[in-house]
């Protein structure tokens, strides 16, 4: 497990506020937290007759990257900061620092009020390729009042499995002087009629797609508390609910501190494919994503 948090900063109300939760999580984690500007112009000013123009360049993304570190030294005084700043791909720069990290941290950063995009290009591409959890923060503060309140998804799968083992960390995270209170939430819908269900419930009369589907929640919350069942320092509760599972978690976790989703994939640089339930989730959820790593 790394030993520090990284965060990604550019001088956004999102980048903001995500410096901000990553000095409240570094301090109560104990790490140090790298406060990272990517300033996206790698060799193309370190030429003559433009190295003087370079260096200004050069000058002015320090003063951002130093901006950052200030706004996370001021949240959580005491805490150990580093500013960094790099060049290169924004996304592929923050994956590349965060090799060894404990968390990568971005803002959601979408345009959605203008282009209907409603997250970031550099928090798609962190969330796609990095090597350790990621927490996406919407454009809010620190609540002043934390609710202490950790939410997780689960379907039975190993990538939700990884998300139950990351919501523990993101529990210690937000931990607060009050119990922190963790809820696995498992969904459930009835299938859509179709050639194939008439002919199973032909075949097996006595059990309803419903019942199946319902049944395989239970089994999967069922899984996941008795993973948590040496957890300590939380309060662990199940939930399982009828619905889409993604409007189901938004509403689980409209008043709690995060909500931790799994997603699945490939891994690597080579193409991780964030799931639509977690992708929505991340663009929508009024609190902060983590999106655990772990294969499908």
């Amino acid at each position: 497990m790394g030993t520090h948090v990284v965060v990604g900063y550019d001088g956004s109300p999102e980048a903001v506020s995500a410096v901000r939760w990553s000095a409240v999580a570094a301090h109560r984690l104990g790490a140090e937290l790298r406060v990272v500007h990517v300033w996206g112009l790698q060799g193309q000013l370190d030429v003559p007759p433009l190295r003087t123009a370079s260096a200004y360049v050069r000058q002015g993304a320090q003063e951002v990257a130093d901006e950052g570190a200030q706004v996370a030294r001021e949240q959580s005084p005491g805490l150990a900061v580093t500013a960094v700043l790099d060049d290169g791909p924004p996304a592929r720069t923050l994956v590349g620092l965060a090799q060894d990290a404990r968390l990568l941290v971005v803002g959601r950063q979408g345009a959605g009020r203008l282009s209907g995009v409603l997250l970031g290009s550099v928090s798609l591409g962190v969330l796609q390729h990095a090597p350790c959890p990621v927490v996406v923060v919407p454009r809010t503060q620190v609540a002043p009042q934390p609710t202490g309140h950790v939410v997780v998804g689960v379907d039975g799968s190993a990538a939700s499995f990884a998300a139950v083992d990351a919501a523990v960390t993101g529990a210690d995270a937000i931990a607060t002087s009050t119990a922190t209170r963790l809820t696995v939430v498992a969904c459930w819908q009835e299938p859509p009629t179709n050639r194939s269900l008439v002919s199973w419930l032909a075949e097996q009369p006595g059990t309803s797609p419903a019942d199946l589907a319902r049944q395989a929640a239970e089994r999967a919350l069922d899984a996941a508390l008795v993973r948590l069942a040496g957890a300590e320092g939380v309060t662990v509760d199940g939930v399982v609910a009828e619905g889409p599972a993604a409007r189901v978690l938004a509403q689980h976790a409209e008043r709690a501190d995060l909500l931790v989703v799994g997603t699945r994939g490939l891994g690597g640089l080579g193409g991780l494919v964030l799931g639509s339930v977690s992708q929505w989730l991340v663009a929508r959820a009024a609190c902060p994503v983590l999106v655990a790593r772990g294969a499908a």
